[in-house]
């Protein structure tokens, strides 16, 4: 038989064990959030031969994202992609340029629907622009 101080001790042992489950399970919010880039991205390149416009594809989730531009020409896969708590993303793509192979490194932020930067290439800088589009 159990004395009446036993009793209440394990009582309170009991109690503080599901005090200590029930934060526990509080504390954790479920899956990570997907990054806000993740999501298909209508973009305008300003180019010397020109305006482009590719679509970004952005996949992934918190673990790591990957990043596909696609044109009429076909799409190309990213490498080298970043992704920044403060909205940062970066990424290098490899494209045929009338023959020439041109690496385009971009460096932008995603603010809500909005992606905004540049691509750095050999022969400058090109300002890129974007919208997120309507799935």
């Amino acid at each position: 038989m159990t004395s009446p101080t036993g009793t209440v001790r394990n009582y309170l042992l009991l109690a503080l064990a599901a005090g200590l489950l029930a934060m526990g399970c509080s504390a954790y919010g479920g899956a990570p959030a997907l990054p806000a880039a993740v999501g298909s991205w209508n973009m305008s390149i300003e180019t010397p031969l020109g305006t482009q416009t590719p679509t970004i594809n952005v996949t992934g989730d918190a673990s790591g994202l990957m990043v596909g531009m696609a044109s009429p020409d076909g799409t190309v896969e990213a490498t080298d992609v970043t992704f920044g708590e403060d909205g940062s993303l970066g990424f290098t793509v490899e494209v045929d340029a009338g023959g020439q192979q041109l690496t385009l490194v971009f460096s932008g932020m995603v603010e809500g629907d909005a992606l905004n930067g540049t691509f750095a290439t050999d022969f400058g800088d090109m300002t890129a622009t974007a919208t997120r589009a309507v799935e």
